[in-house]
């Protein structure tokens, strides 16, 4: 997992050239794309227990919110404005630890 801080974001195009994550091999058609809009209540869960497993790299981006991303090794919390990279494979879950509904733009691969 890689969360990248709003405040980062609003640098110049020299302090965000970490942020090129180049995949090999992964050039990829937008039909190819999977996006939506996730909305959670406070104190809700996704998924509800266990965590999600995606084949392929996941963004997210918070538009509204705080978010507690867990992973098997971790947990960080995002916030409206950030962007959060989740490699391929890496079991997550994504919490609302805000007292209002938190809105999530996720968008990955379909293969």
């Amino acid at each position: 997992m890689r969360i990248v801080k709003k405040k980062q974001l609003a640098g110049s195009l020299k302090e965000l050239e970490y942020l090129n994550i180049p995949i090999p091999g992964k050039q990829k058609k937008a039909s190819d794309c999977l996006a939506g809009l996730a909305f959670l209540y406070p104190g809700q869960r996704i998924p509800e227990s266990g965590y999600l497993l995606h084949p392929t790299e996941e963004f997210l981006y918070i538009k509204s919110g705080r978010i507690l991303v867990e992973t098997q090794t971790g947990s960080e919390i995002a916030e409206k404005g950030d962007l959060i990279f989740m490699p391929p494979r890496e079991p997550h879950s994504n919490i609302n630890i805000a007292d209002q509904q938190a809105e999530i733009l996720w968008c990955r691969s379909n293969s």
